[in-house]
């Protein structure tokens, strides 16, 4: 008999629910698919290429033809995208689970026992044996496992596939903590052949980490990878209406949740009653009637029911079939060069652990820190906590270096350090972590910041950041080791005269495949202020400058929106912080969309803030932090001229000016602040007006000559919610400001 064409499908197949346990959601494919098509209409050449070579392989292949035995052998690489929280999996787990997929491909799994008579006879054997790579695309030794840390395992999509190695030599695999809002809820996405071909730098598998070895979760990917659609077809919304993968021996299909083993999944007949297949010969006439089984196949490791036990034999074809064929090189996989190449068919080497740790949470005696503490004053009371995450082997022993004055300077096999230092400033940290096959060894200059509790000055302090000896002690952190940061840059100033000021390089000038913004996060710190008696208010002063990118600048899907600034401060040494004020791409952005790099290059593109520190927050020992998030559609943010003093940056930049006065802040809730500059001789007259021009209050002072004076306005004296003009007059000059009341 003749085998029927196998209907093609090409979208990425997001699968198998993380709610699994529970509850499924659909996959996406069609949506994934329509997306691309609409971007890419030229997609629909790589359907008719594909489709004209597996009609090919079809037309081949008839019952009288042998009987292909090859055993195929596909190297397989494990990315784990990790943040060190639990989907850092271990390497053994790793281990456990390839070895438990490469079972299933050669139809090894103890659980085919399990399938119901009717299907017995379909029970297909890929011979498809899965390794992990012993080489990698440099031609060093590897145990085919590689890590890499990232805010995007959290928030996880095509952006989140770093460091793929060369798809048509491996089949990539990576594993993450949580997918992003557009594929919530799924477990695991692969690319198809088709679509791989055509965006080769996302193929291959990606998957939550809890799924690595979750029943047929991965070898449920890996036939996507190889072309096979779910049971009920590519519309990923099962249990909706009768449907075909375009495979014989799996009957039409509705598809089924997550429900285990059950009867009304095992002997489901909705869509299958009487199913039979008519095939001809190669000269056009009847060949034979084939007779299938009049239950679906809910076993089938393609179906979502959690009782996956089996391939068919024509499944096994399709697979076969795309593994063979030229589409996304998927034939180059199994050639005996890149068998070699990748050490695919030699045995694991025993390799040296790689060197690696992480700073955690912050301890003391009656608190643990928030989140991760890379900053604390060097006296404090609290615990830098350096944690041992050294992987690629058993670790047998380890040793730590600190610099700093530690409280610990050197450790040996302890696999978590709390340390003090007694000198500030930025601490290097060395670990050397040995195994049986050798050591390993990471060194970091700047692993942690102890912060001189010296204070630089109070109310008065200004810091332009003419150069960079000005920030030797105001610490940066680059938490991922990416290019969004903050850095100090020459070539743009406040004023001008010093050309050089603070930059967060938020540009985006990679068009990198993956690695986008959203979820990132740096700390810039200032050093100890002494605010303590500080007459009045006081507020931390400082001008920026940003813009956004159009969305149609962003070289991968815009999910979220532009930048975002927190101010915040601490007066324990850096064991709380405090937010103090928050500025959203909005608020945030002066310079409205550019095209290309925003640069600073005029003194016009400044803006002054000024956030207000309460009198809890005035300590002998006040630090300030800046931490910036960057987005999707951010370009770059630039901070200068900061300050400390009685007024609001903006008030002081209006007071530059003679003969001028500002209010704040305008508009008002709770009442206003007049600021002005006085005259010779000190009088000062005010007079306050409503929309009608009644007059609401008037008042003549005589203070300080030739000084900034404060006047508070009550909100009682403005209690009903409009429009007001306020008029001073100074030395015979007469000014008007409108006063906006909520």
């Amino acid at each position: 008999m003749m085998f029927k064409k196998f209907i093609l499908s090409v979208a990425g197949a997001l699968c198998l629910s993380v709610a699994s346990i529970a509850q499924i959601k659909p996959c996406s494919t069609d949506t994934h698919y329509q997306k691309l098509l609409q971007q890419y209409p030229q997609l629909a050449d790589y359907e008719a290429k594909f489709d004209a070579q597996l009609k090919q392989r079809i037309a081949e292949r008839t019952t009288s033809a042998g009987i292909d035995t090859t055993t195929y052998d596909i190297p397989l690489v494990v990315h784990v995208v990790h943040d060190y929280g639990p989907e850092d999996i271990a390497d053994d787990i790793i281990y456990e689970a390839a070895a438990y997929w490469a079972v299933v491909y050669v139809e090894q799994n103890a659980d085919t026992t399990d399938v119901i008579t009717p299907f017995i006879p379909y029970i297909g054997n890929p011979k498809i044996r899965l390794h992990l790579a012993t080489i990698d695309p440099n031609g060093n030794p590897t145990k085919g496992v590689v890590r890499v840390q990232s805010y995007l395992t959290n928030d996880a999509d095509d952006q989140a596939k770093f460091g793929q190695w060369p798809p048509n030599e491996y089949v990539n695999i990576w594993f993450i903590n949580q997918f992003g809002s557009e594929d919530a809820g799924a477990a695991a996405y692969a690319y198809y052949p088709s679509t791989a071909e055509f965006e080769p730098q996302y193929d291959g598998v990606i998957g939550l980490y809890s799924y690595a070895n979750y029943d047929k979760a991965i070898p449920h990917e890996i036939g996507h990878v190889l072309n096979l659609e779910h049971p009920w077809g590519n519309t990923n919304s099962p249990g909706v209406a009768c449907g075909d993968d375009g495979v014989d021996d799996t009957p039409p299909t509705m598809g089924h949740e997550p429900v285990g083993c059950v009867p009304s999944a095992l002997y489901d007949v909705t869509c299958a009653v009487g199913y039979s297949k008519t095939y001809v010969s190669s000269d056009g006439t009847m060949d034979s009637v084939v007779h299938y089984p009049d239950t679906t196949n809910a076993q089938n490791i393609m179906d979502y029911t959690y009782c996956q036990k089996m391939f068919t034999k024509q499944q096994v074809f399709r697979m076969r079939t795309a593994l063979t064929g030229t589409i996304a090189q998927r034939n180059n996989l199994i050639t005996p060069a890149n068998l070699a190449a990748t050490g695919a068919l030699a045995p694991m080497p025993d390799l040296a652990p790689i060197a690696d740790y992480i700073i955690d949470k912050a301890v003391a005696t009656t608190f643990i820190t928030d989140s991760r503490s890379y900053f604390l004053a060097f006296n404090s009371p609290a615990s830098f906590t350096f944690r041992n995450a050294s992987w690629n082997d058993t670790v047998a022993s380890v040793l730590w270096t600190f610099s700093n004055g530690a409280s610990i300077p050197t450790s040996t096999n302890m696999n978590i350090v709390d340390n003090q230092f007694s000198v500030p400033g930025w601490v290097s940290v060395t670990l050397t972590a040995t195994s049986n096959a050798g050591s390993g060894t990471i060194v970091n200059t700047h692993a942690v910041y102890a912060a001189d509790t010296t204070t630089v000055g109070g109310l008065g302090y200004t810091q332009q950041f003419a150069s960079v000896s000005d920030i030797s002690n105001w610490p940066m952190f680059n938490y991922y080791n990416n290019q969004f940061k903050w850095e100090f840059y020459t070539g743009a100033s406040v004023g001008g005269s010093d050309n050089s000021c603070i930059r967060y390089r938020s540009f985006d000038s990679s068009q990198r495949f993956t690695g986008k913004a959203q979820g990132d996060f740096d700390d810039f710190y200032t050093p100890a202020f002494n605010l303590t008696g500080a007459p009045g208010d006081v507020y931390f002063n400082f001008y920026t400058a940003a813009a956004n990118l159009p969305a149609s600048a962003v070289s991968y899907p815009v999910t979220a929106t532009g930048d975002s600034l927190q101010v915040e401060v601490s007066t324990n040494g850096g064991e709380r912080w405090t937010m103090l004020a928050g500025y959203n791409a909005g608020q945030l952005v002066n310079n409205g969309t550019l095209g290309s790099e925003f640069l600073a290059s005029s003194s016009s593109v400044w803006e002054p803030r000024g956030v207000e520190v309460p009198a809890a927050y005035r300590g002998a020992n006040t630090y300030f932090r800046f931490r910036y998030w960057p987005g999707a559609t951010g370009n770059n943010l630039y901070l200068d001229n900061m300050s400390v003093g009685q007024f609001p940056a903006s008030v002081t930049e209006v007071l530059k000016t003679q003969n001028t006065f500002t209010i704040y802040p305008n508009p008002a809730t709770n009442g206003c602040n007049l600021v002005f500059q006085t005259g010779n001789d000190g009088v000062v007259s005010y007079i306050i007006k409503d929309v009608t021009g009644k007059t609401v209050y008037t008042a003549t002072k005589t203070v300080a000559a030739n000084s900034i004076q404060k006047e508070a306005i009550d909100r009682s004296i403005t209690p009903n919610a409009g429009m007001y003009f306020v008029t001073i007059t100074i030395d015979g000059v007469q000014m008007t400001q409108k006063l906006v009341v909520y």
